[in-house]
């Protein structure tokens, strides 16, 4: 079959064509509930039951940050990316044939790495398996790099095929922060492949403080936050009959953006420069690479960083301060004939076919909000001293909070029409998912600002279970509504 979408010649061909996101979103539940939201109820709840950490502690919660970053939220984003994205430049993706053969490499590289680093910390078979372990670690890192390398093959075929770019294509406003999350998703798995060799070299568990952060500050800041602004507003003023964003703020914001990002990320692109080329001889820390000047340019573009977020909430209008888009073509339609057209909701252009998607939604942005004022006011604490505000709190309520319960509430609303389906099985499923990914990232963030409270530890525990339900009630409403006729 050519990859420009020829003609089908099976069942095969269809689901990596037609429905090229079920195959990255069965992944991504998978992957949550077994080594995302799986090790996190094990590791939270270890915690509650006292027991004390052993040198296993800093990999298993590693792998179990891999697995949320790359595996939970980087293969949605893709699954949803890849039917979305072309179609916002007039076409669809390019030399499919090939997916099968990056899912396969990202997939595989995920399971190896969330066994393998786990299992180095451990060892529960003596000395002589580590260089195993060793082996399947770095293999994992080169399965995940070349499989996104794959998927980089097909997006610029299907780049070289679109629609020129205007100032009135669909795709204008949000591109920068489009081209942001892909160079972001490249530049976190060479990172990773990088920390994941000098950690076997040192005979670490875990990768180095610099490799790590810097992996994590691009797939939530240079990823996950850039693609919430293309759904976003490309969709929300469709699915919650807002104002649409201004076009050119939209395209402006994404410059400040990426400054922002660069000054955020620019110590720990120092700190890994020295180690590769030995100009450290043992493993980084923070104090590393810290210094007056470098601490102020991060600090300046974090403020940047949080204050973009804070802009893209508000142009957003999720609050209506503006009148919806559609004001100007009711004005142009023929009352005579409104019996002919299917009642919806309120305010909302559904019949509820697809659950209360918009209470996650709206809460996912109130946790985002949450999460920006909590980072400036961790900045903040850098020159006054009595603010004290946890880093775990912030990555908590940008990750459980605003991450989870977004996905939460754009796939019921996006994947059921990807798929040529009506709504999803269960409408009432969603909210269930609401009430229960809302307790579990408020029972996540809560006790990291009461340490001392004695039922702290077993409100943390309880989360991992939440957490773990929703994303299974979320995996029974999606798998049962992509499986039906």
């Amino acid at each position: 079959m050519a990859g420009s979408g020829g003609q089908r010649n099976s069942k095969s061909d269809m689901d990596w064509t037609r429905r090229i996101h079920e195959p990255f979103l069965y992944a991504a539940l998978t992957i949550a509930l077994t080594a995302g939201f799986g090790y996190g109820a094990l590791i939270v709840g270890s915690v509650a039951l006292g027991i004390v950490p052993g040198t296993w502690w800093g990999a298993v919660i590693q792998a179990h940050g891999h697995a949320q970053l790359f595996g939970w939220v980087g293969l949605f984003v893709l699954g949803m990316g890849f039917f979305f994205l072309p179609r916002l430049r007039g076409v669809r993706l390019q030399n499919t044939e090939r997916l099968p053969y990056a899912f396969a490499l990202l997939v595989s590289g995920l399971g190896l790495r969330v066994i393998a680093q786990p299992a180095l910390g451990f060892n529960p078979l003596g000395e002589g398996t580590i260089p195993v372990w060793q082996i399947a670690w770095g293999i994992s890192a080169l399965l995940e790099l070349a499989g996104i390398m794959v998927i980089d093959s097909m997006l610029l075929a299907t780049l070289r095929v679109s629609k020129p770019l205007t100032t009135e294509s669909p795709a204008y406003p949000v591109e920068p922060f489009a081209q942001m999350v892909f160079l972001s998703l490249n530049a976190a798995l060479v990172v990773n492949l990088l920390g994941v060799w000098t950690a076997i070299a040192q005979d670490n568990t875990t990768l180095a403080a610099a490799f790590n952060n810097l992996v994590v500050t691009l797939l939530l800041y240079g990823v996950v936050i850039p693609m919430a602004v293309v759904f976003s507003f490309r969709n929300l003023p469709l699915f919650l009959r807002l104002a649409m964003p201004p076009r050119k703020g939209v395209r402006r914001l994404a410059r400040f953006y990426a400054i922002a990002l660069c000054l955020v990320i620019l110590p720990f692109l120092g700190a890994i420069a020295g180690d590769l080329f030995g100009a450290l001889g043992r493993p980084l820390s923070e104090n590393d690479i810290r210094g007056p000047l470098l601490d102020m340019v991060q600090a300046g573009g974090a403020v940047l960083l949080n204050v973009c977020v804070l802009v893209f909430i508000w142009q957003i209008d999720l609050a209506r301060r503006r009148p919806p888009w559609i004001v100007d073509r009711v004005a142009n339609t023929r009352p005579d004939l409104d019996y002919l057209r299917k009642p919806t909701r309120a305010a909302y252009p559904d019949a509820g076919e697809y659950g209360r998607f918009e209470l996650l939604i709206y809460s996912a942005y109130a946790w985002l909000l949450f999460a920006a004022v909590l980072n400036l006011a961790r900045v903040a604490s850098t020159f006054v001293p009595q603010i004290v505000v946890s880093q775990d709190a912030a990555r908590h309520a940008l990750t459980v909070g605003f991450i989870t319960l977004l996905i939460f509430g754009m796939a019921p609303r996006m994947a059921p029409g990807f798929s040529q389906k009506k709504g999803v099985a269960y409408p009432r499923l969603v909210l269930v998912t609401f009430v229960l990914g809302n307790i579990a990232a408020f029972l996540r963030v809560l006790p990291t600002f009461l340490p001392s409270w004695d039922v702290a530890i077993t409100l943390w525990g309880f989360s991992g279970l939440f957490g773990w339900t929703a994303v299974a009630v979320l995996a029974v409403n999606l798998v049962t509504t992509f499986r039906r006729a």
